[in-house]
């Protein structure tokens, strides 16, 4: 990398990490442990001075420049439109609950021994001592109204996180009683009763439907994914998905003899793990490996392991969670699968049922995320080897790979694995499709909740939350936009069924790490000799 393109790119994995001192630490910088960031305003000059820098070296660049430049450039450049949005067009100059609610984990001390039981000990023990004051300050930067969905996440967030730091702590003294005393004990306990009363704050909210209307909305995602294809046509497109998905799976719940969608998720549930999850999901992954090696159209590499542990907090999560080990950890750390051993029956049947595990498994691991992580090139910058700021690319990515199992024989024989991806795949879609529809103001929250209901037999109260949800957080819509895009670019790569094509298409994606669409999108034309402008199409 040219070393004005190198100073950019590092400037702005700064401005990351000192805004945001958890993607450090998890990424490997330690030198952050204990660090919360400061709660002040976000300002815009800093940030359009380095924009400023970022676009003019990007725009500079020739065609045959090293593609790898061209990408890091790429990434800086969409972390910094992506920050302005929120910060200018959005007027949010502070963070929101769950933003501030993430510099709160302290898992990180006791994931891995990347030091010494005592340094890591003492770094949580900072850590927690700063969180009453950090979310008391916090607490006043909310307002007096939230968008809906992030009130409600906020609050369940902020109450779980107070019952998981006792329990992280009251497991250390089991496990280790000789590396603290009572006094951890008690940062514990103010620290949990600040999360409840962080909770309360963001409770006494007001609920604010913040609607972004067609012009916004193609500017949010523009300056987060590059995306610059007109509103109605990404609407159409999730549209055609739903009805695609739809068609599919009502035709396969003929098949096995059964009237609605429902009953047909009623047979997944009858299909419960024997034994424990976390022994049932390894041996699916085990089966996996192979499954892919024998296809052999995207290369299986995997040089840090994969560590299955059972979910870090069994009474507040359900779900099933992969955790990088970070890129620049001086000790190399595993990933980490977290996996849940839910103690209500009626979660296992329904979420963590063998086909819907099947699935579970490709998307986290073979050959999705952690697949990902680890075929990223080595020549990536750390910033798209250690900013995990764009989920088209990385959730479209894993949920690709679920569509990409199916068409290579996964559910040979086995409906019910194919049910559970048309399941995935249709509530993603869903996702997409409330997310644009309600955004661009072509439906009313109440009639995409209903909408929602009826075509992922979702409970009226799961379908509203799920609604509210994505309406706040876009990052639930990336899974089928990302999905969509790899589709198409797919297509026009002209690969067709070639085993080998397909494979040189997937490790190229694959290569880019996390960056945006449309930063992938130019990383493969690159890979392919083509020096065509960048593009998402």
């Amino acid at each position: 990398m040219t070393p004005g393109a190198l100073s950019s790119v590092s400037a702005v994995v700064d401005y990351v990490f000192d805004r945001y001192p958890q993607v450090a630490r998890r990424a490997g910088r330690h030198d952050f442990d204990g660090r919360l960031p400061d709660v002040v305003p976000d300002s815009l000059s800093d940030l359009d001075s380095l924009l400023a820098t970022v676009a003019g070296q990007l725009d500079a660049l020739p065609d045959e420049s090293d593609p790898e430049i061209r990408a890091d450039l790429g990434t800086a450049l969409r972390v910094l439109t992506d920050e302005r949005f929120r910060i200018g067009a959005l007027g949010r100059v502070h963070r929101g609950p769950d933003e501030w609610l993430a510099e709160t984990d302290v898992h990180i001390y006791l994931r891995g021994a990347y030091a010494p039981l005592d340094e890591r000990v003492a770094a949580l023990s900072h850590h927690l001592a700063q969180l009453p004051g950090f979310l008391e300050a916090t607490a006043k930067t909310l307002g007096g109204t939230l968008p809906a969905g992030e009130r409600i996440s906020g609050v369940e967030n902020a109450r779980a996180r107070a019952v998981s730091v006792r329990d992280l702590v009251t497991r250390l003294l089991e496990r280790h009683p000789e590396s603290a005393d009572d006094s951890l004990r008690e940062l514990a306990g103010r620290a949990s009763a600040a999360f409840v009363g962080f909770a309360d704050a963001v409770a006494a909210t007001r609920p604010a439907r913040a609607v972004l209307g067609p012009d916004l909305l193609a500017a949010c995602l523009e300056a987060a994914e590059g995306v610059d294809t007109p509103v109605d046509e990404l609407l159409a497109e999730a549209r055609a998905e739903v009805e695609r998905l739809s068609a599919r799976l009502d035709a396969l719940s003929a098949r096995l003899g059964v009237r609605t969608r429902q009953e047909a998720y009623d047979l997944l549930s009858a299909r419960v793990p024997e034994g424990s999850v976390v022994g049932t999901l390894s041996r699916v992954i085990d089966r996996l490996q192979e499954f892919w090696a024998e296809r052999d159209i995207v290369t299986m590499t995997g040089r840090q392991r994969l560590d299955i542990r059972p979910v870090r907090d069994q009474s507040t999560s359900a779900a099933v969670v992969f955790d990088i080990g970070g890129p620049l950890e001086g000790v190399p750390q595993p990933h980490v699968l977290h996996v849940p051993e839910p103690r209500d029956p009626a979660v296992l049947r329904d979420y963590l049922n063998e086909p819907m595990l099947e699935m579970i498994a490709v998307h986290e691991v073979f050959p999705g995320h952690y697949l990902h992580h680890e075929a990223t090139s080595g020549q990536a910058g750390a910033i798209r080897r250690c900013v995990p700021w764009f989920p088209g690319a990385t959730e479209g990515w894993a949920h690709y790979t679920e569509e990409l199992a199916i068409e290579h024989g996964l559910a040979e024989d086995r409906p019910l694995v194919e049910v559970a991806a048309l399941r995935f795949a249709l509530e993603a879609a869903t996702r997409l499709l409330v997310f644009l529809s309600v955004h661009s103001g072509r439906s009313k929250f109440g009639a995409a909740a209903a909408e929602a209901a009826s075509l992922c037999a979702w409970s009226p109260e799961r379908a509203g939350r799920e609604v509210l949800a994505v309406a706040a957080q876009p990052a639930g819509a990336m899974y089928t936009l990302g999905k969509l895009h790899i589709r198409r670019w797919r297509e026009l790569s002209g690969v067709g069924d070639s085993p080998a094509g397909l494979k040189a298409f997937h490790d190229r994606l694959l290569r880019c790490g996390s960056a945006p669409l449309s930063t992938v999108r130019r990383y493969c034309l690159d890979g392919q000799e083509v020096p065509t402008a960048s593009r998402t199409d």
